[in-house]
Formats: structure tokens, sequence, C-alpha cells
């Protein structure tokens, strides 16, 4: 479920920055506030659906599909604005956060998965479509909406699948994160690659697969939110943490 690519278009920002570009180092306080956009705000979503659903394709998927240990649930806050940023080295990494998280989660999904019974289910529970090829500035907008009513989106900063190392992310996180005035909270997503490599049709249950959900923190407020290099410096430092996270996950795993 990549999408960040788009978002980073909205707020173009040139290579990572050192956090001295920070001019005011306050910590953004978690919690539903306002958010700093302007536009049409978006519809709310009825999650009802959403929560019905995930009870029984959770207990299929994890019981049956695929072999799934997860761990850090307790480290997800369930009544405050909140972005899950995952690395991304397969198509599983978007659908297990949605369905592993014990709260609603819309990730930013590209706008070419909307077609035909995907398309329709993706809307159904509550995806947001984004084009990659432009400043998609609806679901941008979408997204701080959400954040702003106290909900919680899903990114993968890395931009698109790749070896989910965390060796870069798009400034949209940054943008989401500082105009959405929220707390980030780190996901690792490991195996996934191995359970359904690029060319697969149906993930391989002999592949265990982790989802380890870490402690969110919160990002640094620069003076000029709208800065791009501010908003730069901020991707840098939640690569930092989202690596870091990646790294210790890894680490702590016991066969």
């Amino acid at each position: 479920m990549a999408g960040e690519a788009a978002v980073s278009a909205a707020e173009p920002a040139p290579a990572s920055l050192p956090a001295a570009t920070l001019t005011k180092p306050a910590a953004a306080e978690p919690g539903p506030k306002q958010p700093l956009h302007r536009g049409a705000e978006s519809s709310p979503y009825n999650d009802i659906l959403h929560r019905t659903l995930k009870p029984p394709v959770r207990f299929l998927l994890n019981r049956l599909v695929m072999r799934i240990r997860l761990e850090g649930v307790e480290n997800i806050p369930r009544d405050e604005p909140l972005i899950f940023a995952g690395n991304h080295s397969s198509w599983l990494d978007g659908p297990l956060v949605v369905i592993e998280a014990p709260r609603t989660v819309r990730c930013l999904a590209k706008v070419e998965m909307y077609k035909g019974v995907l398309g329709r289910l993706l809307r159904l529970v509550g995806q947001i479509p984004i084009d990659r090829g432009k400043a998609d500035r609806v679901a941008l907008h979408t997204a701080l909406d959400e954040l702003g009513r106290g909900k919680a989106i899903g990114l993968f900063p890395e931009g698109t699948r790749g070896s989910g190392e965390m060796s870069a992310v798009q400034a949209g996180i940054a943008y989401l994160a500082v105009h959405g005035r929220c707390r980030v909270l780190p996901v690792a997503c490991l195996g996934t690659g191995d359970a359904l490599p690029k060319g697969a049709h149906w993930p391989k249950r002999s592949v265990r697969v982790r989802v380890v959900f870490g402690a969110p923190f919160a990002v640094e407020m620069p003076a000029n939110p709208r800065s791009r290099k501010a908003l730069a410096a901020v991707a840098e430092d939640i690569r930092v943490h989202l690596a870091d996270h990646l790294a210790a996950a890894r680490a702590s795993d016991i066969s």
C-alpha cells in the first residue's frame, strides 16, 4: 500500500538535513487538534463495516493462511491521532497493519489498486486512494482531516516496495505529522518479503511473519511548518526512529 511518493510531491523537499534545521525544538503534543491545512473538509468515514469484517478476517489470516506473530500491541494508543509508519518490502505490509492493529487504520494506497473487486473492497474499508504521479492534495487533506478527528492513518514512507531497510523516507510523512499535530508509531513488518515475494499470488504459510508495533514518538515542531528544509529535517528524524525500531525488532527475534 504505497502512496507516500505522491504525498511528498505536495511539499517537495531536498536531501536530508541535520536536526539543527529546526529552530524551535518543541515536541508536538498528542491529542486531537485542528490540522493546519486549508480546504474542504472530507466526509467522516463510518468504520462499522471495517470493524465488523476485521475480526473474522484476522482469525482466518492468522490461523489458516499465514503464521503471524504480533508484538507490541500494547504500545498502540486508542484515543489519539496517530500515524502508523512501517518498512515496505511486500504487498502484504499494508493489509497486515490494517488487519492486525486494534484500531481502524486508513492507509494511503496507490490509485492503480482501485480497480474491480479489490478497488471496491479498499473503498469499503476506508483506504485512501492517492495518485503518485501528481501532488494529490485531495488525498493529503483527507489524511489530515482523519488526524484532525483523532483517527489513525497508515504510511509506508519509503515510497514504494523495496528492501524495506528504511534507508530513505519521503518528506510527506513529516508534512502529515507536523500539520496533523500527531505522534508517529513505528511498525516493523518482518518476513513479508519472503512470505509473498514479487510475482507470487499467495503467501507461503511455511514462512513466519512478525508484525512489531513500537512505542509512538512525537516529532519536533519547526518554527515554520511550511519550510521545506525544516520538513526535510523532520523526515530524517522520523527515518532514524523507524530504522532504530526495525533494527531492534530484528535483534529481538526469538524463534
